[in-house]
C-alpha cells in the first residue's frame, strides 16, 4: 500500500468517540465532526444490459447536465447494492449485518447494539425500538454521502431498444384462448447498452471513519458488480474503476459530477476516463493517491477478506466492539428515563 494512502489512515481517528456530552438529557451523542473532505471518485462501467428508471415503466431515467441529455442513476439505486454487500460482508464474518437491511428495529430490552453495526455506522441506517416501554425512532447520519451516478455518453449514444412481451400463453404464443384473443401487453421500453461510463463520487465529510471504517467501504465498493435497475435486471451488470482517493480539508466543487463530466469526454473509454479524472482531482486536492494506488490497495483488500487474514479480523472485531459502545452510549438513557 502506498505511503501517501498510509497517511491517510493515520489521520483517521483511531476509536470512536461519544465525548459530546447534551446538558439536558442523560446520554451522549457523538463528537461534532472536524474539518476534513475525502472523495473517492468512480467510473461505473456497464458490462451486461441494464435497465435505470424510476417512476416511469418504459422510459430510462435522465437529466440534462454539462451541456447533455445524460442517463441518470439516482445515488441511492448504487448505494443500495454497496450497503447490502457491506451487510453480507459482517454476516459472513460474523461482526453484524443481524438486521435486514431498511427493516432496522430494537426489541424490548435489548441494545440499540444488537441491532446496528459498523454497516450502520459507514452507510447510515434508521429504526424504531422500545426503550422502557416507549417507542423511539434511532436515526443514524450515514459517514459516506453518494452523488447520482451520470453517464459521459449522450443518452442517444447510450441506449438501445428492447422490446417486450407479456402474458406469453403456455404454448409460446401471444393468443389468450380463454379471452379468444392476442394479448395487449406489448411494448417497448429502454436499457443501457453495455459499454456505457458513468461518473460518480462517493464523499466522505468531516472526520467521521476510523481506518475500520473507510477500509470497510473499499471492500463493500470493491465486491459490488450486481446492479438491479429493475426486478427482470439482475446480475453483475456493472464493473466498478476507481479513479484514486483524494483528500484535503475543505471539498472541492470537482466532487459534483457535473464538474467531473466536462474533463471527459464521450467516445472516452474507461481507461482514458480515469486518467482525466485523476488528473483533474490531483489538481483540485493537496494530497491522495492515484488510480493504480488506489486499485491495488482495494485488490489486497479483498484478497485479504477472502483469505480470512488474521490483522483484518483483528481490526473489524475491534470495530465492531467500537461501534457496540458508540450506539449504546448514544441512544440508551443513563439514570433517568430518556424523555
Amino acid at each position: 500500500m502506498s505511503a501517501t494512502l498510509e497517511t491517510l489512515h493515520a489521520q483517521l481517528a483511531t476509536e470512536l468517540q461519544t465525548r459530546y456530552d447534551l446538558a439536558k438529557r442523560p446520554f451522549d451523542i457523538p463528537a461534532l465532526p472536524e474539518a476534513q473532505c475525502i472523495v473517492i471518485p468512480l467510473i461505473r462501467e456497464a458490462i451486461a444490459p441494464i435497465l435505470v428508471r424510476n417512476n416511469d415503466a418504459d422510459e430510462i431515467t435522465d437529466m440534462v447536465l454539462a451541456g447533455q441529455n445524460r442517463v441518470r442513476i439516482i445515488a441511492s439505486k448504487l448505494k443500495g447494492v454497496e450497503r447490502r454487500r457491506g451487510a453480507q460482508i459482517l454476516r459472513a464474518l460474523g461482526m453484524g449485518g443481524r438486521a435486514a437491511a431498511n427493516k432496522a428495529f430494537v426489541p424490548k430490552d435489548r441494545k440499540p447494539s444488537e441491532v446496528f453495526d459498523l454497516n450502520s455506522f459507514v452507510f447510515g441506517d434508521s429504526g424504531t425500538g422500545l426503550i422502557s416501554g416507549k417507542e423511539y425512532v434511532f436515526p443514524i447520519h450515514a459517514a459516506v454521502l453518494y452523488s447520482d451516478a451520470v453517464s459521459i455518453q449522450p443518452k442517444r449514444d447510450a441506449i438501445n431498444t428492447v422490446f417486450r412481451q407479456g402474458g406469453i400463453a403456455e404454448d409460446g404464443g401471444n393468443f389468450d384462448a380463454e379471452a379468444q384473443k392476442s394479448s395487449s401487453n406489448i411494448f417497448t421500453t429502454y436499457a443501457v447498452n453495455p459499454g456505457a461510463l458513468f461518473v460518480q463520487s462517493i464523499v466522505l465529510p468531516g472526520r467521521r471513519l476510523t481506518r475500520a471504517g473507510l477500509d470497510h467501504l473499499l471492500l463493500s465498493i470493491g465486491l459490488t458488480g450486481a446492479y438491479g435497475g429493475a426486478t427482470a435486471i439482475t446480475g453483475t451488470n456493472l464493473r466498478t474503476h476507481c479513479a484514486g482517493i483524494y483528500w484535503g480539508r475543505l471539498e472541492r466543487a470537482i466532487n459534483a459530477p457535473q464538474e467531473m463530466l466536462k474533463v471527459v469526454e464521450p467516445a472516452m473509454d474507461a481507461a482514458a476516463a480515469l486518467g482525466l479524472l485523476e488528473q483533474a482531482f490531483r489538481a483540485e486536492y493537496p494530497q491522495g493517491v492515484n488510480t493504480a494506488a488506489a486499485t491495488a490497495a482495494l485488490d489486497a483488500l479483498v484478497a485479504r477478506l477472502e483469505s480470512g487474514a488474521p490483522e483484518l479480523l483483528a481490526q473489524y472485531a475491534r470495530a465492531s466492539e467500537q461501534v457496540a459502545r458508540l450506539f449504546d452510549a448514544w441512544f440508551l438513557p443513563t439514570g433517568r428515563d430518556a424523555t
